[in-house]
């Protein structure tokens, strides 16, 4: 994964990392709060590939694993244990994404979030790929998150394609948590 320092040289790149397969779009709907009141699914998401966060809790339990992995906060809980690396982590592992739609300012993220991946998945002897960055250049809308996996997922609305997806993620889960 390239450093923040190579943000410049990718953000101007014109032969950005590619993957060497087809993939395929997954969206996600990351803030059920934030979008629920608004009509229809978040704008600049695929209709048939879209996927609510909220109907799949082992991203959060997954989060929240990697988050305690180093250990305890001292002093007062505070209010989110888990990090954002620590959510992007669980989410390219779990979905697992090959490219994540990010906005020049969160490389830092990507990389920290592919490290925490890695380690994991080490740790569980499980194969990992580092997910490439595909650069937004007016940022992300908040409350969703684009990611392309090499298998598409199952056509149908929000909810079905989330109940089938989930199928997945709970043998990636228990395959990523020892279970």
């Amino acid at each position: 994964m390239n450093e923040v320092s190579d943000a410049l040289s990718l953000a101007t790149s014109r032969s950005l990392p590619q993957a060497d397969l087809p993939l395929y779009p997954v969206a996600l709907a990351t803030d059920g709060e934030a979008l629920a009141y608004r009509p229809g699914p978040p704008p600049r998401l695929p209709a048939g590939g879209c996927l609510s966060e909220a109907l799949l809790p082992e991203i959060r339990e997954l989060a929240l694993r990697l988050a305690l992995a180093r250990g305890w906060p001292q002093g007062r809980t505070p209010d989110r244990v888990a990090e954002p690396a620590d959510w992007l982590a669980a989410r390219i592992l779990l979905l697992e994404w090959r490219q994540v739609e990010l906005a020049l300012d969160e490389l830092a993220l990507l990389d920290e979030a592919n490290r925490r991946a890695s380690g994991l998945a080490k740790a569980r002897g499980v194969a990992f790929s580092p997910a490439l960055p595909v650069l937004l250049p007016a940022g992300r809308e908040p409350g969703a998150l684009r990611g392309w996996r090499a298998h598409p997922l199952s056509r149908g609305g929000v909810a079905e394609a989330s109940r089938r997806c989930r199928e997945r993620l709970a043998a990636r889960f228990a395959e990523l948590s020892g279970q």
